[in-house]
């Protein structure tokens, strides 16, 4: 598929292939360490309610993060 969509575009059950993720360093590294990482797949396994909070699943981990951080990942699907 396409690229240039957001993390935050992405339904619960989506299973992408990660690219940039647009932050700040620390935070870059933070993701990385849960497996969150370009190049990297991801599946969306819930999301919450109002849309706050994204629960993920890696190769490595299982790991929620906020909407804001979300926003910045940008993915492949």
């Amino acid at each position: 598929g396409g690229g240039n969509m957001r993390l935050t575009e992405c339904g619960r059950g989506a299973r992408v292939r990660v690219g940039s993720i647009h932050t700040g360093e620390a935070l870059v590294q933070r993701l990385r360490a849960l497996g969150l990482f370009a190049g990297e797949y991801a599946e969306v396994l819930r999301i919450s309610p109002r849309r706050k909070v994204w629960y993920l699943a890696t190769a490595c981990s299982t790991f929620a993060v906020g909407a804001e951080i979300a926003a910045q990942v940008e993915v492949f699907v």
